[in-house]
């Protein structure tokens, strides 16, 4: 193995529990908050890098919104799916984000990414409410895999309503 090749099992600089909540919560505050998102409603999780359910962790936000325009602050967030994704990119590329995913990415959804995190736009085909799932890195070395389903948790409150 070459000294400069990425070992995603080891990171060279770990994340803490917290710094792996807050490296995907605080991002999708900021979609909320700039993109003007409607009910927002999420739940940050922790979810294994590999196949194995062991360490390195990475902190994932699922995110659901209405996709309905908002009257109330002047900004038309509507129209069809693909067109809501647009509008949302453009709000966050003002703030700073990538349109598009980062190199050796692969999803499928309208995808955004900045420092490190990257976000999957999709429709939910059964509600039809927009969709947003966020992604950390693969940092946190702490062993989840045992923690049950009280790891996870609702951050509805900390997404602000819009």
């Amino acid at each position: 193995m070459s000294p400069h090749s990425k070992d995603v099992d080891h990171p060279v600089n770990p994340l803490s529990d917290q710094q792996t909540r807050d490296q995907v919560i605080e991002p999708a505050k900021q979609i909320a908050r700039y993109a003007h998102l409607q009910d927002p409603g999420g739940r940050f999780d922790y979810s294994s890098c590999n196949d194995q359910g062991d360490p390195p962790y990475r902190g994932v936000v699922s995110m659901s919104f209405t996709m309905r325009a908002d009257q109330s602050e002047g900004t038309q967030i509507a129209g069809d799916p693909d067109t809501v994704f647009e509008q949302i990119a453009a709000a966050m590329v003002a703030h700073g984000w990538n349109d598009g995913p980062p190199p050796d990415w692969h999803s499928y959804g309208h995808i955004l990414n900045k420092d490190g995190v990257v976000a999957v736009m999709t429709e939910d085909p059964v509600s039809g409410r927009g969709r947003i799932q966020l992604y950390g890195e693969c940092r946190n070395m702490t062993n989840h895999r045992l923690d049950g389903p009280n790891t996870g948790f609702r951050i509805d409150d900390r997404l602000g309503g819009g």
